[in-house]
């Protein structure tokens, strides 16, 4: 019986290999870093995305893994990108058997489902399930929900593909969670869609946030005092320009309270398919002087600042995706202020720093700001609450406590069918 070790991971998340050298999203190596902190060696796994591709994603940033921190506990497998019904046919069989091995030889398994074709963590799923293994799914959005709001507005037979699609895995992720051992649901959207069919269920946030990036105490109390006095309202976004975002809609609530007086500058940090129409709204509404686009930015220092200097992020999204740029806000001081949605309520719910209205009514949300910008003692609260919350926040902490539950529900001392039975007689 070959002697299980360290955790296996199948994610979504592609590596890029240029040359002899072979990168992750900058993100997801700290999400790598803080495994190597809770685990003493780590598999991963994840589709491969061709160069061609990666380079008209404005939105990722690359680092090489020759850098990350205990390398020696990784071992990083690319698998083949299979997005097309012909790539994933083919590659099928070869990439199941590997995946088989893999999850021979690991003692924790978590896989971060997310699709239909091409999804090699659900297939690590069906394969843990036919080993007889325990295995924990992870997600931080409802996939279903996000392919079918996602293509409203699109061409016929994008919403036609969606249609057929959804339903299928819809029923797809509940056969492999109901099989699960244990569910890690980033955001109270996907806890409230997909926990009742997991009996170990959890809802855990993944972010990637220092805590030697939170807002200080000083500069919170000086934030405070400046917004009651500031004669702009300073709005913020940060997150890619496309349908889940509804960044028309985020246009046309600036608009609506610049129209009844409000003094706003508004930013969105970002970049996507929907920037030239966001461009267009904005100069067809005269709105060039107070809606900055500043394209992606690469730099986190800069990203993070550029929150703590507002007073807001202007927040629009339409489906049930848990982003992480709401928790970045909270960790800046700087209060959610947008569409309610099961998922930002939660991080507001027990310690404030939000104002919500409901999904997709624009104009309630142009109001709000203009109510905003009048009522600067409520602002500043709603700040000094954000900044409050945002202390529950950083990735040492959420790491380690997803590890945990992983050992807790995972583990050996659980299952002790995964032992020999030599190791089995030990325990009697």
């Amino acid at each position: 019986m070959v002697n299980k070790k360290g955790m296996l991971l199948v994610l979504p998340v592609p590596f890029l290999i240029k040359g002899n050298r072979l990168f992750f999203e900058t993100q997801a190596c700290n999400g790598l870093e803080r495994w190597t902190d809770n685990f003493d060696c780590a598999i991963v796994a994840a589709p491969t995305i061709p160069e061609a591709l990666a380079a008209q994603d404005k939105t990722m940033t690359w680092r090489d893994t020759a850098t990350l921190e205990k390398p020696e506990r990784l071992e990083l497998v690319p698998l083949p990108w299979a997005y097309k019904i012909t790539d994933f046919i083919s590659c099928y069989s070869s990439v199941r058997s590997q995946l088989a091995e893999l999850i021979e030889k690991s003692e924790y398994l978590q896989f971060a489902i997310g699709g239909l074709i091409g999804d090699w963590a659900a297939i690590a799923a069906l394969e843990a399930r036919k080993q007889g293994r325990p295995y924990a799914i992870h997600t931080d959005w409802v996939t279903h929900d996000v392919v079918l709001k996602a293509a409203k507005g699109a061409s016929l037979k994008k919403r036609i593909k969606a249609k057929v699609e959804a339903p299928l895995i819809e029923m797809y992720h509940k056969r492999i969670i109901q099989n699960c051992d244990l569910g890690l649901w980033h955001g109270q959207d996907c806890y409230s869609a997909y926990s009742p069919f997991c009996k170990n269920s959890y809802l855990i946030h993944n972010i990637h946030i220092k805590a030697s990036d939170a807002i200080g105490e000083k500069d919170l109390n000086q934030k405070v005092l400046q917004t009651k006095i500031d004669p702009t309202l300073r709005i913020c976004y940060a997150g890619r320009i496309d349908a889940m975002k509804a960044p028309l809609d985020w246009v046309k609530a600036i608009n609506l309270a610049r129209d009844k007086g409000a003094n706003i500058h508004a930013t969105w940090i970002g970049d996507g398919i929907l920037m030239d129409e966001m461009k267009a709204l904005i100069q067809k509404l005269g709105l060039d002087s107070c809606i900055e686009l500043t394209g992606w930015e690469k730099n986190r220092d800069k990203l993070l600042q550029r929150l703590k200097d507002s007073h807001l992020l202007l927040f629009t999204h339409v489906t049930k995706e848990s982003a992480r740029s709401p928790i970045e806000a909270l960790v800046c001081g700087t209060p959610i202020v947008g569409y309610r949605s099961g998922y930002v309520e939660e991080l507001v719910g027990d310690f404030g720093g939000g104002a919500f209205v409901p999904m997709g009514n624009w104009q309630q949300l142009g109001d709000l700001l203009v109510s905003l910008s009048k009522d600067r003692q409520r602002l500043s609260q709603l700040i000094r609450e954000a900044g409050e919350n945002g202390k529950r926040f950083n990735d040492e902490a959420v790491f380690r406590d997803r590890s945990n539950l992983i050992k807790k529900h995972l583990g050996v001392s659980t299952h002790p069918e995964m032992l020999t039975p030599q190791q089995q007689q030990s325990l009697v």
